[in-house]
Parts: C-alpha cells; structure tokens; sequence
C-alpha cells in the first residue's frame, strides 16, 4: 500500500509538533502584543502632552511673578526707608534739597559746573547765584 491516496494526505493532518512550528497566528501574536503596548504608550504620551507643557508653562509663569513680588518688596522697603528719613532726619532733609533741589543755605554761594547740569537736566540759572530756602 505504497499508494497514497489524493483524499487523504497525512501531511494534511495537524499535529501538536506541526501546530506550533508553522500556525500563522502563533508567530504573530508576541508582535501584536508588542504593538498594542507601543500604541497604547503613544496614546497616552499623545494625552498627557498638552497638560504637561500647560503645567510647565504655569509653573514657570508662578517663578516670574514671584521674582517681580520679590523686586516689588525691595522696593517697598527703599520707599519706606526714605519716606521716614524724609520724616525724621534732618540731615537727610537737608542733603535732599541740596543735591535734587540745589537750594543752599543764606550766604552760601552755590557752583554750578557742566557736568552738574548735564545730570539733572534742569536749565542753568545765571552763575554764581544760590538759591535760598
């Protein structure tokens, strides 16, 4: 019985061995699984991204407002440091209105020269004249 028959070829016949060496879906399911979980890791970057760069850009807004608060609060303290100078020191008072004011005291001659003008802007008065309190 050397005949083989055209209705019944044993090679046809799936075996355990045959099943695992050449099933299709077998060789292909550890890539499937291998893109799924890409395609599920780019899902999730692709959602997450925007709020990411959102907080990002809060959190770096926030370190902008609070170095303008903090340059706000040094400036503060200055202007209340000079208010109450202006307020209790006479000494202060008096080299205010020397050097912003150019008043001077009764009998005192006041020098002006080029570069003093050039500072303060102000229109040079006739030389040699001092300006009284």
């Amino acid at each position: 019985m050397g005949v083989r028959s055209k209705f019944f070829d044993p090679r046809s016949v799936k075996t355990a061995a045959r099943t695992a060496k050449g099933d299709v879906w077998h060789k292909l399911s550890p890539w499937l699984v291998v893109l799924l979980v890409a395609g599920v890791l780019v899902l999730v970057g692709v959602v997450f991204q925007s709020p990411l760069r959102k907080n990002r850009q809060l959190i770096d807004r926030k370190e902008r407002l609070q170095k303008q608060i903090e340059q706000q609060k040094a400036i503060s303290i200055r202007m209340e440091d000079e208010l109450n100078a202006l307020q209790n020191d006479p000494y202060y008072i008096e080299r205010m209105a020397r050097d912003i004011l150019k008043y001077g005291r009764v009998g005192e001659v006041i020098f002006k020269f080029p570069q003093d003008l050039s500072d303060t802007g102000n229109p040079p008065d006739q030389p040699g004249a001092a300006r009284h309190r």
